[in-house]
């Protein structure tokens, strides 16, 4: 599949990977109006975020994958419903404190640093279950960070690709991805909460 095709007739060119998650989706993948300033994340967070990541977001806003996986998005500000990231980085600050916390009690089974530490685990979602999805920093190339599950003291380690892995979780092929989402195909596979 080319990197752009174009969907619904709609003249804007979509990349392949959100085009092919669109299609498992069964879902539109038209831009949700909303565009964050994605160049604030070096400011907000010390570093830029993902490419697939962001165009996800433009593509199809916040929301759940399957029954059970929260993206974390840039959140409306109060009075301008402009996306900003302010409340993403609390959410992750607060997370990556309590992990921090059970790290200085059992350093084995948190083995990693984690947001705000140089290289450390950010998340990037999270599943009704308590399941934390986090890209791993330590690259300068935020395409190239691999994707760090916790579920409940395991880790689950998967290459590079948000898009990827949330294609990978709707294709079935993976029982923790295809259970992490706990999709019901007579059900809404996207579930936009905008």
């Amino acid at each position: 599949m080319s990197d752009h095709q174009h969907l619904n007739g709609s003249e804007a060119a979509v990349r392949g990977d959100i085009a092919a998650f669109a299609q498992l989706a069964g879902v539109s993948c038209a831009t949700t109006g909303r565009a964050c300033d994605w160049e604030q994340s070096q400011s907000v967070f010390g570093v830029a975020l993902p490419e697939d990541y962001r165009a996800f977001v433009d593509a199809f806003g916040a929301g759940t994958v399957g029954d059970r996986l929260t993206l974390l998005t840039p959140w409306p500000e109060l009075g301008t419903g402009k996306p900003v990231l302010g409340g993403w980085r609390d959410v992750a600050a607060e997370i990556g404190s309590i992990l921090r916390g059970h790290r200085s009690k059992w350093p084995a089974e948190f083995p990693y640093a984690f947001h705000p530490e140089s290289g450390g685990l950010l998340n990037w979602a999270s599943a009704v279950g308590g399941e934390q999805c986090f890209w791993l920093t330590e690259d300068p190339d935020p395409s190239a960070w691999p994707i760090v599950i916790w579920d409940k003291a395991e880790w689950y380690h998967y290459g590079p690709g948000t898009v990827a892995l949330l294609i990978r979780a709707l294709s079935g092929d993976d029982p923790f991805l295809t259970e992490l989402i706990r999709f019901d195909p007579a059900s809404a596979a996207w579930t936009p909460s905008d």
